[in-house]
């Protein structure tokens, strides 16, 4: 759900009564991240733009593909690298304490899960490859 909500709230704009989601309030979020992003590191700003222009519509599949379980062990894998490249952008930014503290833990949340995803208890993928008892 990290990944998820980390996408929805690419779309947002405001707090409270005056939040609105929306196509505009991505651009309108993400292109001063990709401006600061590329004068706090050695990135060029073309590659910060493209970037901050796709990870909200990365975020949002990858997260419910790994809510829902369907090929668990591609999801995961996918999840681990999404979360990589959070936190190289989030190392490209001038404050990067998050990148240690959340992005670190939730790799290792991600790498816990692939170690123990054969188990498939609560997954899709364990719902449908159940035989039904004799």
């Amino acid at each position: 759900m990290r990944l998820f909500m980390a996408g929805l709230d690419k779309f947002r704009w405001g707090n409270g009564s005056t939040t609105t989601f929306g196509l505009d309030n991505y651009a309108r979020k993400t292109e001063p991240l990709a401006k600061l992003m590329s004068d706090n590191s050695f990135l060029p700003e073309a590659a910060c733009q493209g970037f901050a222009a796709t990870i909200g519509y990365i975020l949002i599949p990858v997260g419910i593909w790994v809510a829902i379980g369907l090929f668990t062990e591609l999801g995961l894998l996918a999840a681990g690298l999404v979360f990589l490249m959070l936190g190289f952008g989030l190392a490209a930014l001038p404050d990067d304490t998050e990148m240690v503290t959340n992005i670190g833990l939730s790799i290792l949340i991600v790498a816990a899960a692939l170690v123990t995803s054969k188990a498939k208890t609560f997954s899709l993928d364990g719902i449908l490859s159940r035989k039904k008892a004799e």
